[in-house]
This record gives C-alpha cells, structure tokens and sequence, in this order.
C-alpha cells in the first residue's frame, strides 16, 4: 500500500510542477501525504498550506514534520474543498487525493480550487472512479447465501451519502474543472482488471477495513448482523475467498489544469 501511495503522490506532484519558493495548497491533505513532499520539494523559500475538515489529521500531520529534513513553512488550516477559507488568488498550485470523492457538490469545489490560485497556476488532482469498482467477481459464494447478502446491505448503508463516492465519473471530472473556468484541463484515466486467487492475509485486510469513513467494516457488518453466528460465517467466506481465483477491477483519473494568466 505504501508503494501505491507514493506512486499516485508522485504523479500528482508531478503535474503540479512545483518549483522553490512556490505556496502551495493541499486540499484535503490529512496526515500529509501531499503536503510533506511537497514541501521538500518547494524548499524552504517556499509555503504550503495543509488544509482538512479533521482536525486530528491536521495535528498528526503537524507530528510528522517534526524531526524532518528542512523543507518549506507548512501551515495548517481548517476548511472545507466547497469553502476555502483563503482569498482569492492567494496560492501558485492546488494539489489533492481522493478529496472530492467525498464530496456532493463537485462543481463547487473545481470553482473554489480556480478561485484560490494565481492565473498562471496550477491545480493537480487524484481521484479514483468508484463507479467503476469491482471485486470478488465470478467468486461462488452461494452457500453463504442469505447470511452474505444480508451483511452486505449493512455494510454498504449509509456508506455513499449524496452518492459522492459512486456517482462521477472521469468525464464529470473534466467538465467541472472546464466550467470552473481553467483554460487548460488535462485528464490521465486508467482502469485495470485482475484476475487471482488472494492470500488470507489480504481476505483479512478486506474483512477489518473500512473502505470509507461512512462505512463500518464487513466483519463489524457481520456481527451486526449475524450476533453469534458471525465467526462461523466469516471463516467460511475467508475459506471460499481464498480457495476460488476472483477478477477485481479499479480505475483512477490524474487530472491537471492551468488557470489562464490573464
């Protein structure tokens, strides 16, 4: 995961052409994936501002850099993508991970991402399309059936408010970012299918994690659910899943503009 992680900050950095002495805003920028190196990338000349809605990721945020090599001045800020609270053209580049998937109203964000940089400036994002996700197909889980069904309609309440996560495609992206007002938008879109048998570390890792912070995990959805029975059940699925190959499918969008300089 870590390995994947960089590789989409990267990318994202990447298409934001930072440069020393550039100020820099991580929309959404949690624990400071983005945020962190951009910083050594902007050098101490530079500022980049990490913004998030949780205060206790901006904090841990605010731990890492302690101890680090000598990087740009990060400063912290509370705020929401629909409602930065910065004046208007007050930074060179916008970066961000998987932020608006978890936002309703996507056009606004795109207008407040145009609205904070400088014309001439630049905004680099990352989104997956989780409209397009799939997993576990082809997998027989038949003789698991009511019980999976019923814990899969407790695991996937409430888990997409507004449909943010699902309802988008790379396609709204662009749009949104064009009719923000950048005259230049770019979009890098990828989708990959696999085909394998998983490991039971990896079942593992799928039944305990929470895909979102919407959503309980599906072992938490299990025994919900399923109250005593919920060990036998997820024994059996851990078995199933790890003795049947399964396709899995994920796409992602790198998505780069410029506003205007005049």
């Amino acid at each position: 995961m870590r390995a994947e992680l960089v590789r989409v900050r990267n990318r994202v950095l990447a298409g934001a052409r930072l440069r020393k002495g550039m100020r820099v805003l991580d929309v959404g920028a949690g624990t400071g994936l983005l945020a962190l190196e951009a910083g050594r990338r902007v050098k101490e000349s530079g500022t980049v501002i990490a913004m998030d809605v949780s205060t206790d990721a901006l904090r841990e945020c605010g731990r890492a850099t302690r101890g680090a090599s000598p990087a740009a001045r990060l400063t912290f800020v509370g705020g929401d993508a629909v409602a930065t609270p910065l004046p208007d053209a007050c930074v060179d580049a916008v970066i961000a991970r998987s932020v608006l998937i978890y936002v309703t109203d996507k056009a606004s964000a795109a207008r407040e991402m145009y609205r904070v940089v400088r014309p001439g400036g630049r905004v680099s994002i990352f989104e997956p399309i989780n409209s397009q996700y799939q997993t576990l197909a082809e997998v027989d889980l038949s003789d698991l059936e009511p019980a999976h069904r019923q814990v899969l309609d407790r695991w996937y309440a409430g888990g997409d408010p507004g449909g943010a996560m699902t309802g988008f495609d790379e396609r709204d992206l662009v749009r949104h970012f064009v009719a923000a007002g950048f005259d230049s938008v770019e979009l890098t879109y990828e989708r990959v299918q696999r085909r394998s048998r998983a490991k039971l570390e990896q079942v593992s890792a799928f039944l305990t994690m929470r895909p979102n912070p919407n959503m309980v995990s599906y072992e938490e959805a299990a025994r919900d659910v399923l109250g005593a029975a919920a060990d036998q059940h997820l024994t059996a699925l851990a078995t199933s899943l790890c003795s049947q190959p399964s396709t899995s499918t994920s796409a992602e969008a790198f998505l780069r503009c410029r506003r205007a300089r005049r």
